[in-house]
């Protein structure tokens, strides 16, 4: 009878630390996944690797997404600026410049996109510039504020894959220069993390990365993403 219900008991302990799990590593304001364990290793491994000490730049293009009323450009580019500049105050070795801005009538909705692939391909294909960060801003009907659609393994695999190259954020979203930072550190090789003021939280103001997520940031974009950066 012991037996019994201690192996019941431990079946209920790993089904709450499995649920526990999923909490942490998810948010309903951002659904981007995780690296897995293998992903995990690579990135630790960049740690081991030698990285030069060179400042990066990479373009960002904007693409807002309307549905019936075309938002004017003046009533959103001071949000796109806050955000833009926010990106550029992480660090001094990496640097983030818009290059274009250019509108997008489609009906899509993020948390329907973020779902279907179909329907993220149906918006963004045509419309990517390449050799660029392709941000969507797009509407939201619920509380998700943005997501980067990322491997969870194999980011080598990222140069040939440019429908890698998106980060999506709400307009809501965008208004809070917190959320593009967010998604540009899973862009570049981050998870979620709790933690008082951590960019890769969820708390409600968010200000900061640890010296390792920048280490972390900045050596995964040398290896893994160097084929988006600008040439200087």
């Amino acid at each position: 009878m012991r037996l019994n219900l201690n192996l019941y008991n431990m079946k209920n302990i790993l089904l709450l630390l499995t649920i526990l799990m999923c909490c942490f590593s998810c948010h309903r304001n951002c659904v981007t996944k995780a690296p897995n364990k293998k992903g995990s290793q690579n990135i630790s491994d960049l740690f081991k690797a030698k990285i030069d000490d060179k400042a990066m730049n990479f373009n960002i293009s904007v693409h807002v997404v309307y549905d019936r009323t075309k938002p004017p450009m003046s009533s959103i580019s001071a949000d796109i600026e806050r955000s833009v500049q926010e990106a550029n105050s992480f660090s001094p070795k990496m640097q983030f410049s818009v290059v274009s801005s250019q509108y997008v009538k489609n009906k899509a909705i993020l948390a329907d996109i973020r779902q279907n692939k179909k329907k993220e391909s149906s918006l963004c294909d045509g419309e990517d510039i390449s050799n660029t960060i392709n941000m969507y801003i797009v509407r939201s009907t619920n509380d998700l504020e943005g997501y980067a659609p990322v491997l969870a393994n194999n980011f080598e695999e990222y140069v040939d894959l440019p429908d890698m190259n998106r980060v999506f954020v709400s307009y809501k979203g965008l208004s809070d220069g917190a959320v593009l930072v967010h998604e540009l550190g899973h862009f570049f090789g981050l998870g979620h993390v709790n933690g008082c003021r951590n960019y890769m939280s969820y708390n409600c103001y968010r200000d900061t990365f640890t010296p390792e997520q920048l280490d972390t940031i900045l050596r995964f974009a040398k290896v893994y993403r160097s084929y988006l950066q600008v040439p200087t």
